[in-house]
């Protein structure tokens, strides 16, 4: 691996909603790489369409290899603040599990669908050392 990377996540909510944000061709949570200096959800604030975020919890920890790159992104609950931009799709809660669901990469998929379903606790880890291989989990994550 060459370098470290830090990367954020969160799950919007709105009432039984959760806001995606287009990340053709799939959906996504918003979120992404924080640069150097970039305070941690300023990416969620910007992505999600409001002017500032506030972390409610933290829900997962996610670790991986890509391009090189060791990964670890960080997915909040967050509530936003202000005035929301129109931009996204909110979308219930099941059309949500379901349009992550076909997301092609694991680290991103995983842990959001079994935390939208209920399935992974506050603060699971996720770890993977091959994109090839299931993620590790810890405390484990019931099955689908």
């Amino acid at each position: 691996m060459t370098g470290r990377q830090l990367a954020v996540g969160a799950v919007v909510r709105r009432g039984k909603d959760v806001l995606l944000i287009s990340d053709p061709p799939d959906w996504a949570l918003p979120g992404g790489a924080v640069e150097p200096e970039e305070p941690l959800l300023a990416k969620v604030a910007k992505e999600s369409g409001y002017s500032s975020v506030l972390a409610e919890r933290l829900v997962w920890v996610a670790r991986y290899p890509a391009g090189g790159v060791e990964y670890e992104m960080l997915g909040f609950e967050v509530t936003g603040v202000g005035p929301h931009d129109g931009s996204g799709a909110w979308v219930p809660i099941e059309e949500a599990v379901e349009r992550l669901g076909r997301m092609w990469f694991a680290p991103i998929r995983e842990p959001a669908v079994a935390f939208l379903t209920g399935r992974a606790r506050v603060a699971t880890l996720w770890t993977w050392t091959d994109l090839n291989e299931p993620g590790v989990t810890h405390p484990r994550v019931s099955a689908a």
